[in-house]
């Protein structure tokens, strides 16, 4: 029986890779939310003492992490299905919304270093470089690089297997 609407690639991304780094991200950050958030702009240097970490910043640390989680149970739900429409409306969503994850990385750290991108950190990396390619890759299904995203018969498929 089928498990999901995505072509192969696709479905190893969305449905695979990016859960899991997703969910490695919501554990590190919650064993370490401080170097979490002081890593996010590499080029604006803040005190090195967690005592120092706003009690506001690690709300929204916090908060931002629990999207994560959020985000890797929906991809998981949205890439295991067998509706087509449903994993479309879910690229698509979740492409715009790499624009925004990029754009806030640009204000945040400026033109000058998102145009270098030698220079950065781990974290601008999973920010920036990350979701650039999953975008590429979400975009590239939407316009059937990989193969046709189409409904799976669930009857057809059970009586076929049976």
């Amino acid at each position: 029986m089928a498990v999901t609407c995505l072509p192969t690639i696709p479905f190893v991304v969305f449905g695979i890779i990016e859960p899991v780094l997703l969910v490695i991200a919501y554990i590190t950050t919650l064993q370490d939310p401080f170097t979490f958030y002081a890593r996010q702009a590499q080029n604006h240097e803040l005190p090195s003492d967690p005592s120092s970490f706003p009690p506001q910043a690690q709300i929204l640390t916090l908060q931002l992490v629990n999207v994560y989680l959020l985000l890797a149970a929906m991809a998981v739900i949205c890439s295991w299905t067998t509706h087509a429409r449903t994993a479309r409306w879910y690229l698509a969503a979740v492409a715009l919304a790499d624009y925004g994850h990029i754009w806030a990385c640009y204000v945040g750290v400026g033109l000058d270093l998102l145009l270098k991108p030698a220079e950065w950190n781990d974290m601008l990396w999973g920010s920036v470089g990350v979701s650039m390619f999953l975008n590429i890759v979400r975009l590239s299904t939407l316009a059937g690089v990989f193969g046709t995203v189409k409904d799976v018969d669930e009857g057809f498929a059970k009586r076929k297997a049976a």
